[in-house]
């Protein structure tokens, strides 16, 4: 990674990655646990992580998006889980920070900033996934109350977040709306046994008529789905590829350590046709997943999106491929729980549904790389 870096960067990264060596040791017993110990996240707060996007004026640490970016590929070289913390917190700090009002800027923002408050992202529903659209959680008008109704669920640390983002419909038009996590009427229960991201705390969240100040309201009415959601699934899906980036570093390392000592029919590993294609493609995919990044980070910064999209898009993708790939070359070593190549296998099927199905963002890409091919001849 540092050879694509400035000497300034690459010091700042290998000074994250030494910092984060303290918890290599621990993901598959936060897995176990299924949510990431306190200490895990009073460290994030201590470090300033989680507001380290944040302008410095509101007490965060001014990062820009690749500074982001290196931070969310260390943490995924450790856990997908710890990078998630420090991903949905930003998605939602970064939509308060753009469409927040004057009394939320001064009272929530600094708490974001500080990790004081840890923030999450409920938008998906029961019905409503892929497609926003069919978000049924309702805020509605009854005399001078507003109130809250609806599902959420899969909400990433709903179990600990102290406030969530959430996405409802007023009268025919989306919203969103800040939710403190103890605010009576909201009910927040487990949801166990996922696949991957074991410990990210998932919460199914119930809002049973919750009721919620107005100054509560983030963003105009109709703004929910139009504009808000955009910033936070543009921020996520910059951090869920850098991630993909980071976990691929490490499956990928793995197995080159694997290849390089075992040895089968009288000779290394590495010395035979097909793990030597399989090593080839793995190493390069993972190259050009690093390039893919940086132009995304680059893209964040001067307000372009494409480049997100595809690196969310490849990063994943290839992510996926090769976590499969490094199972089946380390066969017994690899399957093991507790191992960096499980992990990375079952966390890189959620990351490739996360901020954005495969299917979702082909969708998206394919008639914008068209369109874009025909104007470059």
């Amino acid at each position: 990674m540092e050879h694509l870096l400035t000497s300034d960067e690459a010091a700042r990264h290998a000074a994250l990655l030494k910092d984060l060596d303290r918890w290599r040791a621990e993901p598959a017993r936060w897995d176990r646990a299924g949510r990431l110990p306190e200490p895990v996240v009073r460290w994030c707060r201590s470090e300033r992580l989680l507001g380290a996007a944040l302008p410095t004026e509101l007490g965060g640490g001014g990062w820009d998006p690749l500074r982001m970016g290196l931070l969310y590929e260390a943490t995924g070289r450790v856990s997908a889980s710890l990078a998630s913390l420090v991903n949905v917190h930003h998605m939602a700090a970064q939509v308060v920070l753009r469409w927040g009002t004057e009394e939320q800027h001064r009272t929530v923002l600094p708490r974001l900033a500080d990790g004081s408050l840890l923030a999450a992202i409920a938008m998906t529903e029961p019905q409503a996934g892929s497609d926003l659209s069919g978000i049924e959680t309702s805020l509605e008008q009854r005399g001078d109350r507003l109130l809250l109704t609806g599902t959420k669920v899969f909400i990433t640390f709903g179990q600990q977040a102290d406030v969530f983002l959430v996405f409802a419909q007023r009268e025919g038009r989306s919203v969103a709306c800040l939710v403190d996590s103890g605010q009576p009427g909201l009910t927040v229960t487990p949801m166990d046994e996922p696949l991957g991201l074991r410990a990210a705390a998932l919460g199914r969240l119930e809002f049973r008529a919750c009721e919620i100040s107005p100054s509560a309201v983030v963003g105009r009415d109709g703004f929910g789905l139009a504009a808000l959601a955009p910033v936070a699934l543009e921020h996520g899906r910059h951090a869920v590829a850098w991630m993909a980036v980071g976990m691929l570093h490490e499956v990928f390392t793995a197995a080159a350590e694997h290849v390089l000592d075992r040895r089968a029919f009288g000779r290394p590993l590495v010395e035979h046709g097909q793990v030597q294609s399989l090593i080839t493609r793995m190493g390069t995919d993972l190259e050009a997943a690093r390039h893919l990044c940086l132009a995304a980070s680059r893209a964040l910064d001067s307000g372009a999106n494409d480049e997100i999209l595809v690196a969310k898009y490849f990063a994943c993708r290839v992510l996926e491929e090769h976590s499969a790939q490094a199972v089946q070359l380390l066969a017994s070593k690899g399957v093991l729980e507790s191992t960096v190549t499980a992990r990375a296998y079952r966390d890189a099927k959620v990351l490739n549904i996360l901020e954005g199905t495969v299917q979702i963002l082909e969708r998206t890409l394919a008639p914008r790389l068209a369109n874009a091919a025909r104007r470059s001849v």
